[in-house]
């Protein structure tokens, strides 16, 4: 690989997941916050949507369908999705003003229209049309979605983004999502039961959004370089396992390699304790890592053998819904997973 060069032209770089995926291990050996000609989204690089699972929460949607929702739950919900977009709209439109690449990340199961929710969740198909957000009409005419655009968003915004889509095993991020709701919400089985885990404990938007964008995107939109396309797939277990991965996606997105880090120094006890307890609890092994800490991975993994050690760890209920949902999940997991992005051979400087 050769010396450095600054990316002719300034790209918009979406990484779309799932909680407890290794996003944020990812962003930090990009080494985003040091990289030139590139921003990030603001809380933890993106996030855009997340006020609208808080919303949801708040109003307890996620038990009825959209069809059951009162004229100020629709209201109180549009409005956020509005505000949401909005808001990384405006953070697209300063990076466009600047010359420089936009990286954001975000949970695909929040940009999901309530429509396709209210379907995925109960079954039912509701006579409504699709939400979706009012849009600047930068292309010249009103914006459009396509049938199989699920999410709020109309398809010329997607068409803006190279999407990389990084997933991980159901077995090793669903229980790890729920151990981090319970440590944060004292929670017990209510945080998987029915619709909540159905939501959030899924691979199925990441597919349905994948298989949008490789249906999608022209040759010129997906072209990267001879040897990917986009959309892409990354792994976690390679985050955490394999640096030319890591090596080969910085490539990808242009990056400056010597500013990519697989060591760095912990971030201090005081600091630590200011932060929000939710963002520290989340980012709890990263904060007091002084590198990449090679978590459990997938390999000779047994759903059956997991099972039974979250029959002792959680309970039997949980367990039980657990599996559920990691079994659910397998299909769409595989599908992505056999596109999963390879290592070349060739290697690069960095720092550490």
């Amino acid at each position: 690989m050769g010396a450095y060069q600054p990316q002719p032209q300034p790209r918009q770089y979406w990484l779309l997941t799932y909680p407890r995926t290794s996003s944020n291990l990812l962003v930090k050996i990009l080494g985003l916050d040091e990289q030139p000609n590139i921003m990030q989204g603001h809380l933890q690089a993106g996030y855009y949507f997340l006020p609208l699972l808080k919303l949801m929460n708040g109003l307890n949607l996620l038990g009825r369908g959209v069809q059951e929702w009162t004229e100020n739950e629709r209201k109180q919900m549009k409005e956020c999705y509005q505000s949401c977009f909005n808001t990384l709209n405006q953070h697209l439109e300063d990076a466009k003003k600047k010359n420089c690449s936009f990286f954001v990340k975000e949970h695909c199961n929040l940009m999901a229209h309530p429509v396709a929710i209210t379907k995925e969740l109960s079954g039912v198909t509701v006579d409504e049309a699709p939400w979706m957000v009012d849009f600047p009409k930068i292309f010249g005419q009103l914006p459009t979605r396509s049938t199989t655009n699920e999410t709020v968003l109309p398809d010329g915004f997607l068409r803006q983004w190279s999407p990389t889509f990084l997933i991980r095993h159901p077995a090793l991020a669903f229980p790890s999502c729920y151990r981090a709701s319970m440590d944060l919400n004292k929670a017990d089985g209510d945080a998987i039961d029915g619709n909540r885990g159905t939501l959030g404990m899924t691979l199925r938007w990441s597919r349905l959004l994948y298989e949008w964008y490789s249906e999608n995107l022209t040759a010129q939109e997906a072209f990267i370089d001879g040897d990917a396309t986009w959309p892409l797939v990354l792994d976690g277990d390679d985050v955490m396992t394999n640096q030319d991965i890591a090596l080969r996606f910085g490539e990808i997105l242009q990056l400056d390699m010597k500013k990519m880090r697989f060591s760095w120094e912990p971030v201090p006890e005081k600091e630590q304790a200011e932060m929000d307890m939710r963002l520290k609890r989340f980012l709890s092994t990263l904060l007091g890592s002084e590198g990449i800490v090679k978590g459990k991975t997938a390999e000779n993994l047994d759903i059956e053998i997991e099972a039974k050690k979250w029959q002792k760890e959680f309970g039997e209920k949980v367990a039980i819904r657990l599996e559920e949902l990691v079994r659910a999940a397998m299909p769409d997991y595989e599908f992505l997973y056999a596109r999963k992005l390879k290592a070349k051979n060739t290697s690069s400087p960095l720092a550490v």
